[in-house]
């Protein structure tokens, strides 16, 4: 049996890149620390070529978002257990981005709500499959703009005073787009939700975009 999101994770045999893996050994973790089972290979060629990288794949792996993007991206493709690969990708990029509560799920075309599939959040707050819908009402038109425009990250200041602060207790709502469009127009899109600012290296938005892909690619197995 698999115990997933304790304090000890387990090493798996890795051979064609996670294609399929064994468990062969759990290694104990201290708790707050990152996994890193899978570093070694995810410092090789492999992670460049898997993901049409430039050569120089470890510049991507130099940050802690961007290695959890990755490294979830990798596990959701190769791992029959979607719904386990994106939950962990979902608890790891929480660590590295510092923020409450990060979910998976689609964005209305208008602007107005998003729709939850998957979430990761601090404490004892409720994490896994969701199908909250998040209003967004407040900046509604900051969503439209950005959905018209080319850039695959925005950031939304959210002001405490407002009816909105109710719905996301938080300061700010970092918002990543990946390709996948679903009936109604809706896309897909990570919802970061944050307490403070957050400067995403080179390259960590081109991961989130990535890892945001591969789940959609695979989202049937989690969402038939």
């Amino acid at each position: 049996m698999i115990l997933p999101f304790c304090d000890s994770f387990y090493v798996m045999r890795d051979f064609g890149w996670l294609g399929s893996c064994r468990i062969v050994r759990p290694i104990a973790m201290k708790r707050g620390s990152t996994m890193s089972c899978t570093e070694q290979v995810l410092r090789s060629p492999h992670i460049s070529r898997m993901f049409g990288l430039p050569s120089d794949g470890d510049a991507y792996m130099a940050n802690p978002v961007s290695e959890a993007a990755l490294t979830g991206a990798s596990l959701i493709r190769h791992l029959d257990d979607v719904r386990f690969a994106s939950l962990r990708a979902l608890r790891q990029l929480l660590r590295a981005l510092d923020a409450e509560r990060i979910a998976i799920g689609f964005v209305a075309p208008n602007g107005e709500s998003i729709r939850e599939e998957l979430v990761w959040a601090r404490g004892f707050a409720r994490c896994g499959e969701s199908e909250r819908v998040l209003c967004c009402a407040g900046f509604a038109h900051q969503v439209r703009d950005w959905l018209s425009a080319k850039n695959a990250v925005v950031s939304i200041d959210i002001d405490v005073e407002s009816s909105t602060w109710h719905e996301l207790p938080c300061d700010r709502l970092l918002l990543v787009r990946g390709e996948l469009i679903a009936d109604g127009r809706e896309r897909l899109v990570l919802a970061v939700q944050l307490r403070g600012e957050v400067d995403l290296a080179d390259g960590a938005c081109h991961a989130l975009t990535l890892f945001l892909n591969e789940y959609g690619s695979r989202r049937s197995l989690i969402k038939p």
